[in-house]
């Protein structure tokens, strides 16, 4: 079967990936490009007796390797094998557009022009001359929205005629420059060897990159017999900096075939931005948006997170228990407790990440992306980040590891490894029980404050580490980013949906990899060699490595320190270490029953109110904690009676707060960014806590 490959190449946002989805219908492929976070995607499509690979490259302005997005997008169109490129555009703002389509133009590979966004330029009143376009270009221009599904057969047809056409697009250039290059092209080809063919396109290629100095073009124009003098002759005539001018001039010329009112077309969004951007205003407007935004995620998320938990331990654990009732107690054990208990730990972040990445998706879509990062650019350089990276880690408070995924929106390499390694320093929302329960211990009267103090606290260490870590080459940046604020839109609910599908999917891939390993070790060691928590091998190191705790004041008792690496699955598993401590685990001996019926029943009943909560959690929101009744308070309560006992408990929540995250997350920043990232990301949280509740203990236990 013949097989062709179509690189998709625009600017950001243009909606090269609205294409893809539309003419494979989502069999999109998501990975990472080798060496680099920048996300890959990638999808396969029949049509008729031959395959068509469609690679969706990094969007770009220009073909000038400055970063990673446009070093992976040059690359791939100049040494892997493309037969056609297809070149998004957004027709509303072709001005900034046509400068990517006239180098793309160089490469001298079948290409095809999409002119997307066409039901704004109707709506904004704008008139483009297609006819006059497509003549100058010698490129056909289909202008149709990725929206409108009555024209994706007239593209499919298209992009199946261009792949089997041999193209050869003439130089745009004024009459003087354009002499210099029929002279150089003339030179060229009489200087071919006799025993080597080349095409006309493939001398057009030579031309361009002995103007853009390609160093091996130079060596092979010696060698066919040209001389020094002669190329820099030609080079001094006509070179980079030249055709780099005369791309500008090309687009104000273009323009002259497009037709519109500037001042109404974007008149709109300049009415909200004075709103929006107004230097009093916009922060306010912009904390309100966001709290609303998070207060939205979490909340309607909650009563699905519930559902699916009740669905993993309530129903599957009870049918599977009954299943596997013939095996020994401890394979039991293994498949109930440490293998399912994986995979839900992985499944109940579903409802959380399909919610934000739905609200990322509006607001991306929309516009206000960009607005956010304009808005907070300046107070986030001074800490050495971009305005972007404080959505991130402000996602980190909430839940750490879409925070750690939302980085790949950054602007280049080195913000997003920084970002990422300050997201763990953001109390996550499985931390918060354990600050309710030991504030409820031992500072009754001032909870709220500690709990408060602990996010200030992560913050803080956050904003020095950032310092510390922009005087490391790895991640210092100097280069100066432009921001292009697009005009509002409305998002399509269709490509809102279609973005969550293909995150939510690419999520649940990356996801399951270690995780259920760590598990079963981490199990094994909590219920081996008897089956009991205060006597597993893991209680008995914990006594061993205790006393190198207690210069932090809390090593005086081997539970906390036994409680430490459960919260490396879930920050919530030290609550219930404790509360298993309390409530010694008894076999069960009695069978349990199966009623399907009852269970199904059960089920419809919970999915429903999962419904009704979830759509109501926003009118009536309420933080839900973990349970910190009389009993957990009491026995935490339990662990110290000295003088320095708040001292104690507050240098164990500070421990928590800055120690290694969850398996998840740390899963997350080893997919995104590799072992070696990860591996500074553990050892900070293995030195930073210690340290910190180090000084924190030595020194206010002497007053």
């Amino acid at each position: 079967m013949k097989q062709y490959q179509v690189a998709f190449v625009g600017n950001p946002n243009v909606g090269k990936s609205a294409w893809i989805n539309a003419l494979s219908n989502a069999h999109f492929q998501v990975g990472n490009w080798p060496g680099v976070t920048v996300e890959k995607k990638e999808a396969i499509v029949t049509w008729g007796d031959a395959q068509y690979h469609f690679i969706d490259l990094p969007g770009c302005y220009s073909l000038e390797t400055i970063g990673n997005e446009e070093r992976i997008t040059t690359q791939f169109l100049k040494e892997a094998h493309v037969d056609i490129i297809v070149n998004v555009l957004d027709a509303t703002n072709l001005s900034r557009n046509l400068l990517l389509t006239l180098s793309l133009r160089e490469l001298q590979l079948p290409m095809l022009l999409l002119f997307n966004f066409m039901d704004e330029v109707e709506k904004q009143h704008i008139h483009i001359d297609m006819n006059a376009l497509q003549r100058r270009l010698q490129i056909p221009i289909l202008p149709y929205s990725a929206l409108d599904k009555k024209h994706y057969g007239e593209v499919k047809k298209a992009i199946i005629q261009m792949t089997k056409q041999k193209v050869c697009y003439y130089p745009l250039l004024e009459k003087q420059e354009l002499q210099v290059y029929i002279q150089l092209f003339e030179r060229i080809e009489k200087a071919v060897p006799k025993d080597s063919v080349y095409e006309e396109d493939e001398l057009h290629r030579l031309c361009m990159r002995f103007i853009h100095k390609d160093a091996a073009t130079w060596r092979q124009l010696k060698n066919w017999g040209i001389q020094e003098i002669e190329l820099q002759a030609f080079a001094q005539r006509l070179d980079d900096k030249t055709m780099q001018q005369h791309r500008y001039e090309i687009i104000h010329s273009f323009m002259k075939y497009v037709k519109q009112d500037e001042h109404q077309r974007y008149a709109i969004s300049r009415r909200i931005d004075r709103m929006i951007l107004h230097p009093y205003l916009g922060m306010p407007i912009f904390l309100a948006i966001f709290t609303i935004v998070l207060l939205f995620v979490f909340q309607a998320s909650a009563p699905w997170t519930t559902f699916i938990d009740y669905l993993i331990h309530d129903i599957l654990y009870k049918y599977l228990a009954v299943g596997i009732s013939f095996l020994p107690i401890a394979v039991q054990k293994l498949l109930l407790d440490g293998i399912l208990a994986g995979v839900g730990g992985v499944l109940v972040f579903l409802p959380l990440m399909a919610f934000l990445y739905m609200v990322l998706s509006i607001l991306e879509e929309s516009g206000y992306m960009s607005r956010i990062a304009f808005l907070l650019d300046r107070a986030m350089r001074s800490f050495h980040l971009s305005g972007k990276s404080f959505v991130s880690l402000l996602l980190g408070f909430g839940c750490n590891v879409p925070a750690i995924y939302s980085t790949r929106t950054l602007d280049n390499e080195k913000q997003k490894k920084m970002c990422a390694l300050l997201i763990p320093f953001m109390s996550c929302g499985a931390r918060l029980p354990i600050y309710v329960l030991f504030a409820a211990a031992f500072f009754p009267h001032k909870a709220g404050l500690m709990i408060v103090t602990m996010y200030a606290l992560g913050v803080f260490l956050a904003l020095i580490l950032a310092f510390v870590y922009s005087r490391f080459t790895a991640f210092k940046e100097d280069a100066i980013f432009i921001l292009e604020l697009p005009p509002y839109r409305l998002p399509k609910l269709r490509m809102v949906f279609a973005k969550v599908v293909l995150e939510v999917k690419g999520y649940i891939k990356k996801a399951t990899g270690i995780v259920l390993w760590a598990m079963v070790i981490l199990w094994g060691l909590s219920y081996f060699p008897n089956g009991q928590v205060s006597t597993s091998y893991l209680a008995t190191i914990s006594q061993k490595v205790a006393p190198l705790f207690e210069p932090l004041g809390f090593g005086n008792r081997w539970e906390c320190v036994a409680a430490l690496p459960g919260g490396i699955i879930a920050k919530e598993t030290i609550v219930g270490y404790f509360e298993t401590l309390s409530h010694p685990l008894k076999e069960e001996q009695t069978q349990q029953s199966l009623q399907p019926l009852e269970d199904m029943a059960a089920i419809g009943k919970h999915a429903q109110t999962a419904l009704t909560d979830s759509i109501f959690a926003f009118i009536r929101p309420q933080i839900r904690l973990k349970p910190d009744n009389d009993a957990q308070v009491s026995m935490i309560q339990s662990l110290w009676s000295d003088e320095h006992a708040n001292l104690r408990a507050f240098c164990f929540m500070v421990y928590v707060l800055l120690s290694i995250p969850c398996i998840m997350t740390l899963q997350a920043m080893y997919h995104e960014y590799g072992w070696k990232l990860m591996s500074i990301s553990i050892g900070s949280m293995l030195l930073i806590p210690y340290l910190v509740s180090l000084l924190i203990f030595q020194i206010f236990s002497l007053f």
